[in-house]
């Protein structure tokens, strides 16, 4: 966690603006008992600083909504008797909304679809998952956040896998296509203004329905953070820069 907030107060410190919530888009390293860690997460970050924040109910330096990753300790986020896991720390569950104030400006309504996509658990109720099937999303999930954007719309949608159809270029070279069953139908039903997503650990960017899509690379790596500003539910969104900072750090939103 320190790792992302350094890197999030250092863009801040560049572009000469606070920001009024950091968005995430899963495997934020929610692990309180290291011994729980799955082996994945332990070949990569390992447990990070999570169970020390946890210990101290350390409060995040900005308001920050996350989503689960294929790699959390599902069992303990599932527990929770708040989604504020931590002060100024909140999980969004899959398929569920949250409202977004900042001084001056819109509400901007976020949904969210953290997990990756399994076969086998798609279908299934989400409450019946156990184990490792609860990394996946399913297709309730969807349903939920479909049935709470037809009460009111929303701006963002943050998934962690990649949208069905989303390319990628492979390092060994030739590409490879999101099969991610849902969500793709999800945002051509949703209509959000912008999905971020993560997963695929590469900064990449894609469109589904009309809909921009944006994957995020991890933290501290290239593409790793973007700033966007929002005005009124009517007008135009903009990218006001990516961390590490771009040649150009303004560029049109849609």
């Amino acid at each position: 966690m320190n790792r992302l907030y350094d890197d999030v107060l250092a863009f801040e410190n560049a572009l000469h603006i606070r920001f009024d919530y950091v968005l995430h888009v899963g495997d934020f390293g929610i692990w309180p008992d290291r011994s729980r860690i799955d082996r994945a997460a332990r070949k990569h970050d390992g447990a990070g600083d999570f169970p020390t924040w946890l210990h101290a109910r350390r409060m995040a330096p900005r308001r920050t909504v996350f989503i689960k990753g294929n790699h959390e300790d599902f069992e303990w986020l599932d527990n929770q008797s708040t989604t504020e896991v931590l002060p100024n720390l909140i999980y969004l569950p899959n398929g569920s909304t949250i409202e977004l104030t900042g001084a001056g400006s819109e509400p901007v309504r976020v949904g969210g679809i953290g997990g990756c996509h399994g076969p086998s658990d798609y279908e299934c109720r989400s409450d019946r998952l156990q184990g490792r099937g609860r990394r996946h999303f399913t297709k309730d999930e969807i349903e939920r956040l479909v049935d709470g954007a037809r009460q009111v719309s929303l701006d963002i949608v943050l998934t962690h896998d990649a949208p069905g159809g989303i390319r990628f270029r492979r390092h060994q070279g030739g590409e490879f296509v999101s099969e991610a069953t849902g969500l793709a139908e999800l945002l051509t039903r949703v209509r959000p203004r912008v999905c971020f997503f993560g997963h695929h650990h590469t900064r990449v960017r894609g469109e589904i329905a009309g809909v921009l899509c944006i994957g995020l690379n991890k933290v501290t790596c290239p593409g790793n953070l973007i700033a966007i500003e929002f005005g009124s539910p009517t007008s135009r969104w903009s990218i006001v820069g990516e961390w590490p900072l771009t040649s150009s750090t303004t560029a049109p939103g849609r």
